[in-house]
């Protein structure tokens, strides 16, 4: 009987001791996240680095671009790091929605539908607009303001890229308030680079895209295309912030000012031609 009371209570005493080892590991892990440095603090951003002067990347696979200047500089006011996911544009605002990243900064434009999905710091860029991308010979698209080049945009043969307020624009979208364009063979690329090489083939008559963009395409290209450059609609950029974490748009918001009222954004718009 004394053999078996001590088996038993020697069973329990190291269960407990177990136990104490568990919960003791349990704390220190705890405690560790907790103390983490701001060197070690980081925010994982999405982005499209095929959009320039916006985001791009290097030969060696370096993000560049104005929103990366810009991210950066955010981040290093709230002492963050960044890491860069690089993806299909139309799967950029959907990889903060799902938590996937945290952030998103990509020349993505302010708007209500997007807003359902995510939030959005103040806007850092105000000049946006689309614009049409055409043939270098081109004598068709002669319109001098919106409305007369969106009567000749009808029934045209237009190439606009995934996601972009390009493809809203053209196809029609009452989240964007656009109306289809009467007639139009909407086209639908994955990046300009593919846009530009099918207007070059002439596949398409005319390109709409973010004029900083296809202004930096044409002269790219300067041999097969150039710009029309009126305006068919005016736009703000955002970045995209997870909507669960509200006091992470309050850190960004207050970096940005930060950055706009000592100059480091103007600084930065010249250094891009914006």
């Amino acid at each position: 009987m004394l053999y078996y009371w001590y088996n038993i209570n020697l069973e329990e005493f190291n269960m407990k001791k177990i136990l104490a080892i568990v919960l003791a590991l349990a704390l220190l892990v705890l405690c560790c996240a907790g103390c983490g440095s701001k060197e070690n603090k980081k925010l994982l951003v999405a982005t499209n680095a095929e959009f320039e002067p916006f985001e791009s990347l290097t030969a060696d696979g370096q993000f560049v671009g104005f929103d990366i200047d810009l991210m950066n500089a955010i981040a290093a006011k709230m002492g963050y790091e960044v890491q860069y996911e690089n993806m299909e544009f139309d799967g950029v605002v959907a990889a903060v929605a799902n938590g996937t990243t945290d952030l998103a900064i990509s020349g993505l434009t302010i708007n209500a539908k997007r807003a359902k999905s995510v939030n959005f710091s103040d806007p850092y860029y105000d000049g946006a607009a689309q614009i049409l991308i055409v043939g270098k010979d081109d004598a068709y698209y002669t319109g001098t303001d919106k409305a007369a080049l969106d009567e000749q945009l009808k029934g045209q043969n237009i190439g606009v890229c995934s996601g972009y307020t390009g493809q809203f624009y053209a196809e029609g979208s009452e989240d964007w308030g656009f109306k289809k364009i009467e007639g139009a063979n909407v086209k639908i690329y994955e990046n300009i680079s593919l846009a530009i090489a099918d207007l070059k083939a002439g596949n398409i008559n005319a390109i709409i895209m973010d004029d900083s963009v296809a202004k930096e395409a044409a002269n790219a290209n300067a041999d097969v295309a150039k710009v029309i450059d009126i305006p068919l609609t005016v736009e703000e950029y955002g970045i995209a912030i997870d909507k669960t974490n509200p006091e992470l748009k309050e850190k960004i918001d207050a970096a940005l000012a930060e950055l706009v009222a000592d100059g480091t954004v103007a600084k930065l718009l010249e250094k891009y031609g914006l």
